[in-house]
């Protein structure tokens, strides 16, 4: 394939992506923790045009690093609607933000995007076919897409975890010294991103001695430019965000408070059809049931061709007596170092170790950065299927049903992808009729429910917010509009699943004594009710 046709299809992955996540972009509404990103972000990029270095804003409330604050912050002063100050205990003269923050939802939609991309280029050192269909799978799972469309951590996070991988298994076939230095910056802002990218040394250090026995090379381990990966990463680090170096100790407290004493238990959430402290097999049973069960599958039969390549070709050959291997392989894979393909399997794997750390919750949004290797093992197996057929009307009727496929899930759940869960579970329907997990957590479908209202109320009239998260309601001009008092009476009421079914919030008088005007509804999921009580 030449260098032309390469970036011919790059771009046209990269427009199919960014389309897909700029339709129906603001539907969603607002979701929980994207007001601390694009709030903290204009405050961090306010402080730091004027020069105010020393303020204590950039460093005393170090959740999480801020590659992040600085790419929303920037963005944000066009999502401005009015310089009217809000309050601000540490910042006078914050101003009023949109409540649809298309500019700084723009950020993760390019983010994201160029992810697709750079897993697409990569894939090409295997195939091209491999390197397309792991494009289009990447781009259209249902949970990425959702994370995708709003001003989140994770759009950055697999964005910088992808390209530090790409970078460092690009300098194993290379060994340059700009791949070392690139591959150092990435890491850096991987890091800076979100601390838990920290699991990627120990990474980068596995698939390093993979490549260095599997290889059976000759010359020594240690090598600089592999090990100037160090220093380059440490020191963009602290160019990125100096501020908390000057005050070490407070930094140190800080952090050892929110992330080892404030989690001496896992969080709370509702698994399985029980309110309970998640167990350490959530992130993976969640991943068997929130993506895409064909994804599954093929991602299972593309392990199994890497492992049949990596024992036929590499020191681990003397398992292949007690292993049954695959048909029709051999010219599936351009290239068939086993280094290289189980350091695919190893990337998959090893964001699963924070399974070991209380703080679960959400899903695999913790472990997004799962979902890079994963396109490209499915995309192995799925090509591997390809390659059975003989005919081109075979081949072009199984592209059409993949195409298809990856569709259903999307359009039956739109806007609301955060929600999707797949047949194992008996679908997003079923997981609401059954209350087994969590639905409408960042408060999807708040913003559909809450313009119904404003279409449907007379002004003057009256509204009781049962949500949660209430900061995800919109403005409701010309209505009274106040957190639900079950001492009061209003003309409608609004009330979400997830504030029902996580936070224990009884809704029988309401169900009782109002009329159910509207439900917000994903794939037969209900996640908002509308309910008009005069």
């Amino acid at each position: 394939m030449s260098l032309r046709q390469k970036l011919l299809i790059l771009t046209g992955i990269f427009v199919f992506s960014l389309l897909l996540r700029l339709y129906n972009l603001n539907a969603v509404g607002r979701t929980w923790d994207e007001s601390a990103q694009f709030e903290d972000g204009y405050n961090f990029v306010r402080l730091i045009l004027k020069g105010d270095f020393t303020n204590p804003y950039l460093y005393n409330h170090p959740d999480h690093p801020p590659v992040t604050k600085y790419l929303y912050g920037a963005a944000s002063y066009l999502d401005i609607q009015s310089n009217i100050p809000n309050e601000n205990p540490m910042l006078k003269g914050e101003p009023t933000f949109n409540y649809d923050i298309t500019y700084s939802r723009l950020v993760s939609v390019f983010f994201s995007s160029l992810t697709v991309v750079i897993v697409t280029a990569f894939s090409f050192i295997l195939s091209p076919l491999i390197g397309i269909f792991a494009g289009i799978i990447l781009a259209t799972l249902p949970f990425f897409l959702g994370l995708s469309q709003i001003a989140s951590i994770e759009s950055i996070l697999i964005f910088f975890f992808t390209a530090t991988v790409v970078s460092f298994l690009t300098l194993l076939q290379k060994r340059t010294f700009k791949f070392a230095i690139l591959t150092g910056i990435l890491l850096g802002f991987a890091i800076a991103t979100k601390f838990t990218n920290i699991m990627l040394y120990p990474m980068l250090f596995i698939f390093y001695s993979l490549y260095y026995f599997l290889e059976d090379k000759k010359e020594r381990f240690y090598d600089l430019k592999i090990f100037l990966i160090l220093p380059v990463s440490l020191l963009t680090v602290f160019i990125l965000w100096p501020m908390p170096w000057f005050h070490i100790d407070y930094f140190i407290e800080y952090n050892n408070k929110l992330r080892i004493l404030s989690t001496a238990h896992s969080i709370p959430e509702v698994f399985y059809g029980r309110l309970m402290f998640v167990p350490k097999i959530y992130y993976f049973l969640m991943f068997l049931i929130t993506t895409p069960l064909f994804l599954i599958l093929s991602f299972f039969l593309g392990s199994k061709i890497i492992s049949d390549f990596s024992m036929n070709k590499s020191r681990l050959n003397f398992l292949k007596k007690i292993d049954y291997k695959l048909p029709k392989t051999e010219k599936l894979i351009k290239n068939k170092k086993p280094w290289l393909l189980l350091s695919l399997i190893i990337w998959f794997l090893f964001p699963f170790l924070q399974s070991f750390y209380n703080f679960r919750q959400h899903g695999v949004r913790y472990i997004i950065q799962i979902y890079s290797p994963f396109s490209i093992i499915a995309a192995i197996g799925f090509v591997w299927v390809f390659s059975l057929l003989k005919t081109k009307f075979q081949k072009i009727l199984l592209i059409a049903l993949l195409i298809i496929y990856l569709f259903i899930p999307i359009i039956s759940i739109s806007p609301y992808y955060l929600d999707y869960f797949n047949f194992v579970v008996g679908g997003s329907g079923n997981v609401y009729e059954k209350r087994m997990f969590q639905l409408g957590w960042w408060g999807e479908g708040i913003k559909e429910a809450a313009d119904v209202v404003k279409k449907t109320a007379k002004p003057g009239e009256s509204v009781g917010l049962a949500v949660v998260p209430i900061e995800s309601v919109p403005k409701m001009n010309n209505l009274l509009v106040e957190k639900y008092d079950k001492n009061r009476k209003y003309d409608f009421v609004i009330v979400s699943y997830f504030n029902v079914l996580r936070e224990g919030f009884n809704d029988f008088e309401i169900k009782n004594n109002c009329k159910l005007i509207y439900s917000v509804v994903g794939n037969g999921a209900r996640l908002v009710d509308d309910y008009k009580c005069h």
